[in-house]
């Protein structure tokens, strides 16, 4: 790791060896130091990378337009995110995250108001990003002395959702929770019921949602033995689920263009009869 530029005395534009351009964070790491100058391992505390396929194909550029206070409450952001949400991130959330903090300020004090449409279903559908999100509004407006809407937790909350794939935009997690939330509509309407978004099955059935709407997006292939057998025993056990699921694999691969196999559908068929099994009507 060699020394580009400092943004600070702890952050700093570094090279890795591969010759991309990263940030790295850590206690003196910006101090006194030249161009071409090895950085310590030991020195380094955090380090962030831009995926190739990130819209900052040039971290200098994108740094040189964020204040560094915006830099540094968005890393203390993401280290109270981690702890709250207890899943790997990806590096890139460090830019994209502090580009939307910055943006978000800019607006604030030109009087724009910009309201998030998936306000509410994010708040559901992702309890811990949308708190980490509650929190970060709360440091930054005391951060910058400033009133951001509640409606910026979700929106932050969102940046959380999509760091933990290694991979895909934020229009994608967009698509993912509309589609998330059209399912769900799907399934209350069958059952007739509210379902207990506190409950643990409700948090793992959106977590499986997530990955068997990723699949579907990448066109993969789920498979594993026996699954004709499995189908069939599970079909004729759990007949309302059975036929709750027949609606959504009918609904998505009209509407999505999914090929839903009956691998697929035998742990939709599980998620579903857990998550209606347990839940009260609301």
């Amino acid at each position: 790791m060699r020394f580009k530029k400092s943004l600070n005395n702890n952050i700093a534009l570094a090279e890795d060896a591969e010759g991309c351009e990263v940030i790295v964070i850590g206690t003196g790491v910006g101090f006194k130091k030249v161009k071409g100058q090895p950085i310590e391992q030991s020195q380094i505390q955090k380090m962030f990378r831009v995926g190739s396929n990130d819209k900052y194909q040039r971290v200098e550029q994108f740094l040189s337009d964020i204040p560094l206070q915006v830099i540094d409450i968005t890393d203390q952001i993401i280290e109270e995110g981690k702890e709250i949400i207890g899943k790997k991130l990806n590096d890139s959330i460090l830019l994209t995250l502090a580009d939307h903090i910055h943006f978000a300020l800019d607006r604030f004090r030109k009087g724009v108001d910009m309201q998030n449409p998936l306000h509410w279903d994010i708040r559901h559908l992702y309890p811990a990003e949308y708190r980490v999100g509650e929190l970060a509004v709360k440091r930054i407006n005391d951060t910058f002395l400033v009133s951001l809407p509640s409606g910026e937790a979700s929106s932050i909350a969102l940046h959380f959702v999509n760091s933990q794939f290694d991979s895909g935009s934020m229009n994608q997690t967009i698509k993912i929770t509309q589609m998330i939330n059209d399912i769900l509509g799907i399934m209350t309407a069958h059952f007739g019921m509210a379902l207990n978004q506190e409950s643990a099955d409700f948090s793992r059935f959106i977590t499986h949602l997530r990955y068997f709407i990723v699949r579907q997006m990448n066109r993969e292939v789920l498979s594993f033995k026996d699954q004709q057998f499995l189908y069939d025993v599970l079909s004729e056990r759990y007949p309302v689920s059975f036929q709750c699921a027949l609606k959504i694999k009918e609904a998505m691969e009209q509407q999505r263009g999914f090929v839903i196999t009956p691998d697929e559908m035998v742990y939709l068929m599980i998620h579903i009869e857990r998550v209606t099994s347990r839940t009260d009507a609301g």
